[in-house]
């Protein structure tokens, strides 16, 4: 620390002034060192942290430098045991106990104590020890920071235990029980930390129990509580939980249990009808068994006769059991049928019991109920059948049984419909006092069955059987006809006349009398002598044959039977129907025009019965027209297919008149087929024109041309025209026409094409008029056309800076018909139309040329312009040895290229030196020449700015001088290394080229001495005595004969290399072996 000393909780002090302040501060230590005894005889806990066993842990160390001044050193203790320390300054020194140091760290910036792998045995209280330089009066952390640790370990299991000890599951349900019966279990939370909370629980009432037991086992607790409860009715449908609470689990963990509790049931009740019912209402008698458990069995009686739903179809017994809140049953049966008279007086009953009231041997409970049904009365009449005669007196008779038995009401009927027993002209009695009815004097509108119908309080009562009452009159008749409608004469049918009886009793007629305009025609049947024919018939039939014109009458009949004569019917007609006469045609006006209308009308003298005013029309032959019906037919418009033949007739219900039928003739008034557009395009260099009009008229019409108002002569060579009169065509509608084509004779037009300026005209085509319209004319403009030419730009250059939008570019071009205009960059279209427009900042990759390409039908032309993208510059520094001198070279890539520069030294506390702009050769490049008196490592900074601005910096660290190499330039030493590589393959070829002669020199000696042993010198004189072989003697060339193999001499291949073309000793020793012929095998011959 030098010149400085520390205190306890204090800041560096200069030793200078150490003992200027030495008394001071030695009060200062003492006031402090009193206060720290006092605090530490009541020291208290910071905090306190938990945190479950295995994990890791943080414990903050707080440290206020404002307060307390700059932090020396901190210690961490465990209880009073010191785990870590940590000296601050420059190298930051940290100390962990050997004990804790795989699990624990010290951290700083904040400072805190970190554990990993926590384990029961770290739950302590840990105080961090903070020591400062100079502690400043307002430190107030004199005591450390102390830190309450807390190691959590959840329960293994909570498991509960029966009375037998067996585990019951969470959420089992236990028996079935019986109410007071004693329940026991047991609850244990094993291998946990801290000592947990275990309580018992039936829904939300704590039980009152034994207190729990807490066994620790290195370090873990286990926890039992038993439980001892008496069941009742209070305990259904609840949960017995086991409830454990503790600070290693983060909410109560709930383990429980259900009983199955068996109970009796409390009540039962019968209802449905409270004083009496009614016959045929639906009797619904509900008995309700409540708090059972489980659910009763239910038996239905009928006094004492038991009910069953499957004995009889009409009675249904509904029986449903809900299990309520409490877990007990309320089980209710429903008995429903329909009440009859039979029901009335009867007394039901329901009967219920469960295996608790078995068990017990206890009565099922039981509720009855007597009903009472009230019903309308049952009614019977008498006799079944009654013939009388009119004016007769006729007795119906009427009995009953009800209950009540007093009548409220009586009534008859005919025929379903109720009889006016009020009446007493006619009718006497049928009331409550006399229920039976006397009719006085019948009539034919008492005919009918009868029926009786009583009423009480409850209800009504109708006869099940009637009477039949039959009483005889004269008959009512009408006329009908077959067939119905009218009769048409054309057909000549048969018409048959009924007279059909409307009301007689009988019905049948014995006699029928036939009226034609109320005058007697026959009265059948006809027995005299000379109409046998006519005697066995139906006389309520009668026939008329071939019906014409003269059977148009009106008939009628009258009726005969046992009664007599009936009145005569009304008058029927009989309609005859017969065709109108023939028709007549004709037109206004007589020659028709197209696209106009014509009005046929169609007339008949003689209009048939009905009277016509229906007509049928056809065309060419081909109808009739569904949808024309009427006497005038008016067509329009008049087209093509109306040139045709038109006929009518009148017809009706009886037929169709004697047809008409007129010619239509058709005119056609000047109008354009083809006329000419409004605009006609025309290449000036177009070999061959043509304007074409053809003109619809009818009677014939005559064409003629004109250029801007003036006729075209016939002798004008630059033209000529060729006409054609067509005929009709049914296919589009068309009446005949004239077609007339204008032809431009190139040859004779000056150099045989257009001029796009002088040959733009109006040309009109001009028909005459005729009978029915007047001229006509049709212009065009011929305009002549040509490709894009003399295409320019607004703008040739562009400047932008980058990340600005630049201003529109306009391009023009000449052409007929006008350009389009596409705007190419990179040979991709970028926009459309004449002007350039870029709505997005410029970057440096959208520098270049941009083509505006104007183009019609005829072809295209373009025009270029150049946007300069400027943008700030950015540098590179490299480092090279120029002219003996180590230079850096700062290189700038900007537009524009022209760049100034400025050289920098970055310093030790991050600020810079100015070095100036260097060595400027280039617009691009800045020299700067290092100085050669450094020893330390430099950062050298460069930037360079154009007209856009400056670019960021770039830099180059300098940590010592170059080596020799370093200081050449790149190229340099990229000569240098391709020079030694080229010297060193020089080196290697020459070698090769040396290895090759001397390989050539050796065969070249082989073949000398080849020629000397054949007696031809092959050396110069003298060479030989430079051999290393010399003074040797000269091998022979034959095989040594091993016989005679005794001589002295020295060979000079015998022993290490062989210069001849043979291997003379390998041949000389070969000599003396031979073949043993008597053993196969080789052997020496010495």
């Amino acid at each position: 620390m030098g010149n400085m000393v520390l205190g306890r909780s204090g800041k560096a002090v200069p030793k200078s002034n150490q003992l200027a302040e030495s008394s001071p501060i030695s009060l200062s230590l003492v006031l402090l060192l009193f206060f720290a005894l006092v605090d530490s005889t009541s020291a208290q806990v910071d905090t306190t942290i938990s945190q479950q066993e295995s994990q890791s842990v943080v414990l903050p160390c707080p440290v206020n430098s404002e307060k307390c001044g700059k932090l020396h050193s901190l210690n961490w203790f465990k209880g009073d045991a010191r785990i870590a320390a940590m000296l601050l300054g420059d190298s930051n020194v940290t100390s962990v106990n050997k004990e804790f140091d795989e699990r624990v760290t010290v951290e700083q910036n904040p400072y805190r104590l970190v554990i990993k792998d926590l384990k029961i045995a770290d739950e302590d209280i840990y105080l961090c020890d903070t020591t400062f330089f100079i502690p400043e009066e307002t430190c107030d952390n004199f005591n450390g920071y102390r830190i309450e640790l807390r190691v959590l370990v959840p329960p293994t299991e909570v498991v509960i235990l029966d009375a037998k000890g067996d585990r019951l599951e969470n959420g089992r349900v236990v028996g079935p029980m019986q109410e007071r019966q004693s329940l026991k279990a047991t609850c244990t939370v094993r291998n946990t930390r801290p000592q947990p909370e275990v309580s018992w629980f039936r829904g939300t009432k704590r039980l009152t129990t034994y207190s729990p037991t807490h066994d620790l086992i290195n370090g873990l607790y286990t926890s039992t509580l038993e439980l001892d409860w008496q069941l009742s009715r209070e305990d259904l449908a609840q949960d017995f939980e086991c409830r454990v609470k503790s600070a290693a689990i983060q909410n109560v963990t709930v383990t429980k249990f259900s009983v199955d509790l068996q109970v009796r049931p409390t009540s039962i009740n019968i209802n449905g009808v409270k004083h009496h019912t009614v016959q045929g209402s639906k009797v619904v008698l509900t008995c309700d068994i409540r708090g059972a458990r489980p659910a009763v069995n239910l038996t239905w009686y009928n006094t004492t006769t038991i009910i069953s739903s499957d004995e009889n179809e009409i009675t249904e017994i509904r029986t449903k059991s809900l299990e309520k809140s409490d877990g007990t049953f309320h089980t209710q049966s429903e008995l429903i049928f329909n009440a009859t008279r039979f029901e009335n007086d009867r007394v039901f009953r329901c009967e219920a019991e469960n295996i608790v009231l078995q068990i017990n041997r206890e009565k099922p409970i039981s509720s009855a109920l007597t009903l009472e049904v009230l019903y309308p009365p049952v009614v019977k009449v008498s006799p079944s059948d009654i013939i009388a005669n009119t004016s007769e007196i006729v007795l119906l008779n009427c009995e009953y049984v009800a209950n009540p038995a007093s009548l409220t009401q009586v009534e008859w009927y005919r025929n379903d419909d109720l009889v006016n027993v009020n009446d007493t002209t006619h009718y006497k009695g049928g009331n409550s006092e006399n229920v039976a009815l006397v009719i006085k004097a019948t009539n034919k509108e008492d005919i009918g069955n009868y029926s009786c119908q009583l009423s009480n309080n409850i209800g009504k009562g109708t006869s099940d059987h009637k009477i039949n009452l039959d009483v005889q009159y004269a008959p009512t008749v009408e006329i009908l006809m077959i067939p119905k409608g009218p009769v048409k004469e054309s057909d000549e049918s048969n018409v048959t006349l009924f007279c059909n009886v409307l009301d007689a009793n009988p019905s049948v007629l014995t006699k029928v009398r036939w009226y034609a305009n109320s005058t007697l025609l026959k009265e059948l049947p006809d027995c005299e002598e000379t109409r046998e024919d006519l005697c066995h018939i139906d006389p309520s039939k009668l026939l008329l044959e071939s019906i014409g014109r003269g059977f148009f009458y009106n008939y009628s009949c009258e009726g005969f039977n046992a009664a007599g004569w009936g009145p005569r019917s009304e008058e029927k007609e009989l309609l005859v129907h017969y065709e109108p006469g023939p028709a007549t045609l004709s037109h206004f006006p007589l020659v028709a025009v197209k696209k106009k209308s014509v009005t046929f009308s169609c007339s008949v003298d003689d209009p048939g019965f009905p009277e016509s005013n229906r007509f049928r029309w056809l065309r060419g032959g081909r109808g009739p027209l569904q949808d024309i019906v009427t006497k005038d037919w008016t067509v329009e418009p008049i087209d093509l297919d109306n040139r045709s033949n038109y006929s009518c007739y009148a017809y009706n219900e009886g037929g169709k008149g004697v047809m008409a039928t007129v010619n239509l003739e058709v005119h056609a008034p000047p109008f354009f087929i083809r006329n000419l557009p409004q605009y006609t395009g025309i290449l000036h260099t177009s070999p061959n024109a043509t304007l074409t009009c053809r003109i619809e008229c009818v009677p014939r019409c005559d064409i003629s041309w004109q250029k801007d108002g003036v006729p075209i002569e016939r002798n004008d060579t630059r033209y000529f025209v060729k006409e054609k009169y067509m005929d009709a065509s049914p296919a589009t509608g068309d009446f005949e026409s004239m077609l007339s084509v204008l032809h431009f004779n190139m040859p004779n037009w000056p150099d045989s094409k257009f001029n796009i300026e002088d040959d733009n005209a109006n040309y009109t085509c001009v028909s005459t008029g005729n009978t029915v319209g007047g001229s006509i004319r049709s212009r065009t403009y011929f305009g002549i056309e040509y490709a894009p030419e003399n295409t320019t730009v607004s703008e040739k250059i562009v400047y932008v800076q980058e990340g600005t939008i630049p201003g529109r570019v306009i391009c023009k071009s000449r052409a007929n018909p006008e350009p389009s205009y596409d705007w190419i960059f990179k040979n991709q279209t970028i926009a459309n139309g004449n002007a350039l427009i870029i709505n997005t900042p410029m970057t440096r990759n959208d520098n270049g040329t941009y083509t505006c390409l104007a183009y019609n039908k005829h072809g295209n032309s373009i025009a270029k312009t150049i946007i300069e993208v400027q943008f700030k510059p950015r540098c590179e520094i490299e480092r090279q040895e120029i002219d003996d001198q180590d230079t850096l070279i700062c290189i700038a890539y900007g537009n524009p290229i022209e760049a100034d520069f400025s050289w920098s030294i970055k310093t030790e506390n991050e600020t810079d030196e100015s070095l100036g702009s260097g060595k400027k050769e280039n617009s691009d490049k800045s020299y700067y020449i290092l100085q050669t008196d450094y020893a330390i490592s430099r950062t050298y900074r460069c930037v360079a700015n154009n007209t856009v601005g400056y670019g960021s910096f770039c830099e180059i660290e300098v940590a010592e001088q170059l080596a020799w190499w370093q200081l050449w330039e790149k190229n340099t030493l990229i000569i240098l290394v391709a020079a030694i590589l080229g010297l060193m393959l020089t080196v290697i070829i020459i070698c090769c080229i040396i290895i090759c002669i001397c390989r050539r020199r050796r065969r070249q000696d082989k073949l000398n001495d080849k020629s000397s042993s054949l007696g031809e010198p092959l050396s110069e004189p003298g060479e030989y005595e430079n051999l290393p072989f010399h003074g040797l003697q000269t091998a022979p060339n034959k095989p040594i004969n091993a016989q005679i193999f005794d001589d002295e001499f020295i060979y000079a291949d015998l022993e290490s290399q062989h210069y001849g073309p043979i291997n003379y000793k390998a041949a000389s020793l070969y000599s003396q072996i031979k073949k043993n012929k008597k053993s196969g095998a080789l052997g020496d011959i010495k």
